[in-house]
């Protein structure tokens, strides 16, 4: 005798969900005999060979009691009246299963019908009310979900692709000849994938791939993968796009679609970067996987289809699915359209019935990753189920990601079109279903606006380290080819060659920021499938450090070829040109490094302001790895005023009379825990290991509120009582108000005073203490001498464990029901801006900065490091994710720093020694200023440690005839609107200079850009160099562009020779 399984079944298991579906659409129930009759209405419709239509009565026959699995009776004949007793005509069909369908004419009004079915019982009528059905279209849209990783290591994952490419060749030439809803076609999730297969297939399978996209068989999308976009810069994810613009203008193929899969949510950016680049439509699929609960949030309310504007008012049209519609992207299979016609017959008019009479046509069980089940049917009142006649489905080759492409949904497609007047089933692109889509109900829809952010981007915080090198590596390629646009500018040769090499870096960042993280069992270190969770985190960490390194080899390189333009003079030991990316004069700290080549380590040198000749006080900081590294020194000057888009000259000559410049520094406080200048008063309280007050000497106001949680840059431990290695446990995971998930909270203990510093770049204050989670944590908190700004450094050293942990440090700002703005990949949200509905309330990844502001005061908080915040208060970070601390702080931000929550996807433990740096400043609210003043703080802020002063090396060897001193500073370009930023410059050709500008501004703003060279030709455009609109260049050389509201624009400028050349 077989034995029972150990266990009844999971809600995870999809056979619920499937017998959920047929329960949850039976209209009646009857008893006869010791027979359950259910009946259900069917949005099947048949030709009946007169020219109407015949409508599908599903008939379940069950038994019950001790009889219960035993067969029930064979039915061959029915019998159907009105009720009234006028006969219906009527049919009988066998199937699906032992249930039976009877068809009888289409109705257009809800219609009472009586049935008898004489083989159960003679005179025995079943009520049942017919109603009119939907004559449904369904695009089929076959895909492989691409995760570079997770189910076997990266390079097979992408080995395999390169077989699904070869196979749905052979499937589209299979069915050539069929009819044309059926034949074969395929969705290419992600464009690498294309990219890929091209580079490692001859030319002439290429064209033949490439004439089955012209014939509309195969779908190539824009996304190059799956990405958590909030990760990107705002360059990098214009260049996402880059090699499909490439292929449209070579092959002259136009791709206007986008797909982007599993991940919940996408930055505010995404619907610019698209309609910028001539992609008009974005297919999502939200995988809750139990970590996403937007139908708690308002996202119950967002319709599937609507169109997504940015602020400056690009759009794209938008379907989404999501998990409670079929587990995202797999609701074709839990349909069965990956195993059989009979299991589509089974479930397909089931789901249909639901999609048309529910907000979601699943219940929950069975659906894995469908979260807070009871409070499901709460959270949907009121919701309208789906309206359209028209849908996309999702349909995979087998129930699984990275799966292969399969004949059997076009073997369906052509059985059931033959059998079925509708639904009608087509084998579609995306392309096809909006077309479709938009000619229906285009002028129906609805627009949303604002940022959709992502539910899973707090598992970002599973890789801090290599997620922080990341955020260098975007940094330092814009400073390379902005450094290297510099030297463009400056008549150097060999600029293009630093743009060329880019695209490959900020491919290296994105496959870092593709939404991969790790094995579907992380913690393995096995050597396929799943369980190679190790080898393939090592490929990830590779992609972060690849983005990192050879991001600072073009910077390097960039600052050799700038190095060309400026000649040292001729006393000097050697010169420095302090170079400013940014568009803003700054005032701060540049790190040069001295070598023991140029100047003996035992010399003493001054450091003079080519501006005015006078000496510059300097701090001195030895070479670390000394006997592996560079020999010299790094000399660290605080400069003022180095030109917007420009640098200013510093030479190094020999303190001859040893009376170096900062000799001597003047305490202003005597307290050894109080640092001070002339704009703050910063007292850090070694008790409570933090930063226990900062008081605007200006106005007198505290600044830090002093009755929060925590004190300001103040570390909190959390663990959690759910246990690490589990796979998707974190996703079975329900919180509640009980709080019995957090299962301990720690602050850092009291600290000791390491070292108490006054020199030339401002007063330094160094404690160091051991918290939980950590094995040592040394603070480093700075405060400049004449800026209203403090740098802090928390350098933490902590082991990996499998214990479910996070850590954050706070930053309560004592403001009054700020209103809060954040940066984003490409715009800026805030508490007073526009969300799209069901976007995560909990958390969120920034970029580099979040500005807080009232009626007194602006106040910035920049992260270099560590992107995921918290706003107000600590989510338990498992759905729905309440709140842990006792009172609400509007004005306090929370640096998660990191994590290890998930059990799948993302690293289950981390170690590091890492530093994570945070940049405050603060300034008077005038009522009288222009709007964008927090902004404009913010950016600024953020950009001492995003992008710092660039020291370049003068090496050009001064020519005859020059004049006797090289120039003291350069101003290579102007932009004369505080709220355009300078992204960055590139150079896409000689005698050509690219702009990438950003708007800070909430309406368009018209900037104009300057350079003091002569510009011949200037051209709007966006930052890829399409569609370029002439402008015209004013009499005195200025170039109006006009930058959308929270936009980017680019200029390309066409320059003329100059005259020595």
């Amino acid at each position: 005798m077989p034995k029972p399984p150990l266990t009844r079944p999971s809600w995870w298991d999809s056979d619920l969900a499937r017998d959920i579906l047929r329960d949850r659409v039976v209209t009646s129930t009857v008893g006869v005999g010791d027979l359950e009759v259910r009946l259900s209405g069917e949005p099947l419709l048949r030709h009946d060979g007169s020219g109407g239509l015949l409508q599908s009565i599903r008939v379940g026959l069950h038994r019950g009691g001790a009889a219960a699995g035993t067969r029930a009776p064979r039915v061959t004949r029915v019998r159907v009246t009105t009720a009234g007793g006028t006969p219906v005509r009527s049919e009988i069909l066998s199937g699906p299963g032992t249930d039976l369908r009877v068809l009888v004419p289409e109705v257009d009004a809800p219609t009472a019908l009586r049935i008898e079915l004489p083989d159960l019982a003679e005179n025995t009528w079943l009520d049942f009310e017919a109603r009119p059905q939907r004559h449904w279209t369904l695009h089929l849209v076959q895909h492989s979900h691409l995760d570079i990783g997770y189910t076997d290591p990266q390079g097979r994952v992408m080995a395999e692709s390169r077989a699904y490419l070869d196979s749905l060749l052979e499937l589209c030439r299979d069915t050539d000849d069929w009819p044309e809803p059926a034949r074969f076609r395929w969705a290419v999730e992600g464009f690498h994938s294309f990219q890929d297969w091209s580079a490692n297939r001859p030319a002439r399978q290429v064209e033949h791939f490439l004439d089955r996209v012209r014939e509309g068989r195969v779908e190539l999308t824009a996304m190059p993968f799956n990405l958590h976009t909030e990760t990107c810069s705002t360059d990098e994810l214009h260049e996402l796009l880059r090699p499909v613009t490439e292929l449209r203008d070579r092959h002259g193929i136009d791709i206007t679609t986008a797909m982007q899969t599993d991940v919940p949510g996408q930055v505010v950016g995404l619907p610019d970067v698209l309609a910028d680049n001539g992609i008009r439509y974005l297919s999502v699929a939200h995988n809750w996987a139990g970590r996403a609960v937007p139908h708690l949030v308002g996202g119950e309310h967002l319709p599937r289809l609507f169109r997504w504007q940015a602020p400056s008012g690009n759009s794209v049209l938008v379907w989404r699915t999501d998990t409670p519609h079929g587990l995202a992207y797999m609701e074709g299979s839990i349909l069965g359209f990956d195993e059989s016609y009979a299991s589509v017959d089974d479930l397909l008019p089931a789901y249909l019935s639901a999609l048309a009479r529910f907000p979601y046509p699943h219940e929950g069980r069975g659906i894995p990753g469908f979260p807070i089940l009871d409070g499901t049917s709460a959270a949907t009142a009121g919701v309208e189920p789906y309206p359209w006649d028209v849908l996309h489905l999702r349909v995979l080759g087998k129930f699984a990601d990275n799966g292969p492409p399969r004949r059997i949904i076009a073997d369906t497609v052509r059985r059931w079109n033959e059998q079925w007047a509708y639904p009608q089933l087509r084998a579609s692109r995306n392309e096809d279903f909006f077309a479709d889509a938009e000619q229906r109900v285009g002028d129906r829809l609805e627009t949303y606006r604002g940022d959709w952010s992502d539910w899973w981007v707090d598992g970002v915080g599973a890789g801090a380290v290599p997620l922080a090198a990341t955020r260098r590596g975007q940094a330092a390629l814009a400073e390379a080819q902005t450094v290297a646009g510099y030297a463009h500018l400056m008549g150097v040769p060999g600029s293009t060659a630093v743009t060329a090499k880019a695209p490959a870096v900020y491919r290296a960042a994105s496959l870092f920021n593709e939404h991969t993280w790790g094995a579907g069992d992380p913690w393995t270190h096995g050597d396929h499938g799943h369980g190679s969770g190790e080898r393939q985190w090592h490929w990830k960490y590779a992609q972060a450090m690849r983005a990192h390194d050879d991001a600072e080899t073009l910077l390097d390189a960039a600052s050799a070829l700038l190095g060309e333009a400026f000649a040292a003079p001729a006393d000097a030991l050697a010169s420095f040109h302090v170079v400013n990316t940014c568009s803003w004069p700054r005032s701060e700290t540049a790190r040069l490094f001295l070598p023991e080549s140029t100047v003996a380590l035992r010399d003493a040198v001054q450091v003079l302001d080519a501006r005015t000749g006078a000496p510059l006080p300097f701090v001195e900081e030895a070479q670390s790895n000394d006997r592996h590294r560079a020999a010299g020194r790094f000399l660290h000057v605080p400069v003022a005023d180095v030109p917007a888009c420009g640098s200013l000259r510093l030479d190094i000559v020999p303190d001859v009379g040893g009376d170096r410049a900062d000799a001597s520094w003047t305490e202003t406080s005597t307290d050894p825990v109080v640092l001070e200048n002339d704009h703050l008063r910063v007292t850090v309280d070694l008790r409570e290991a933090c930063i226990g007050s900062v008081v605007d000497k200006h106005t007198g106001r505290e600044l830090v509120r002093q009755d929060a949680v925590t004190g300001f840059n103040a570390y909190l431990y959390d663990e959690y009582a759910t246990a690490g290695a589990f796979n998707h446990q974190s996703s079975k995971t329900v919180a509640d108000d009980s709080m019995h998930l957090l299962a301990s909270r720690s602050t850092a203990p009291p600290a000791a005073l390491v070292d108490r510093i006054t020199d030339a770049t401002g007063q330094t204050l160094v404690y160091e203490c051991a918290p939980a989670g950590t094995r040592r944590l040394r603070v480093r908190v700075h405060l400049p001498h004449d800026a209203a700004r403090i740098d802090v450094e928390n350098r933490v050293d902590k082991t990996a464990t499998l214990t479910k942990e996070s850590a954050f440090f706070a930053f309560p700002f004592a403001l009054d029901d700020p209103t809060v703005r954040t940066e984003a990949t490409g715009g800026i949200l805030g508490t007073d801006r526009e969300t799209v509905p069901g976007s995560a309330t909990h958390m969120r990844a920034i970029r580099r900065w979040i500005s807080l502001s009232d009626a007194g005061h602006h106040a910035a908080l920049a992260t270099a490091d560590a992107p995921l915040v918290q706003l107000g208060g600590i989510a338990i970070p498992y759905a729905p994710y309440p709140q842990s601390l006792p009172q609400e702080e509007p004005g306090t931000v929370f640096s998660w720093v990191h994590n290890n929550i998930w059990d799948t996807n993302f690293p289950s433990q981390q170690a590091f020694h890492h530093t994570f740096r945070y940049s405050v400043a603060f300034t008077g609210a005038d009522q009288n200023a222009p709007d964008g003043v927090a902004e404009q703080l913010a950016v600024r802020t953020a950009a001492v440690t995003g992008h710092p002063l660039v020291p370049v090396r003068a090496r050009a060897v001064a020519r005859a005839g020059a004049e006797a001193q090289p120039p003291a500073q350069t101003r290579l370009l102007t932009l004369d609107d505080a709220r355009v930023r300078l992204v960055g410059l590139t150079v896409p050709g000689e005698g050509r200079l690219m702009i990438r500008l950003q708007s800070l501004a909430d309406t368009p703003v018209t900037c104009r850009v300057g350079t003091p060279l002569a510009v011949g030709q200037a051209f709007r455009t966006n930052y890829l160099g399409l569609d370029p609109h002439a402008i015209d260049v004013e009499p005195e050389g200025g170039i109006p562009v006009t930058v959308p509201a929270l936009g980017t624009v680019a200029v390309v400028l066409h320059l003329r020779p100059s005259p020595d050349k």
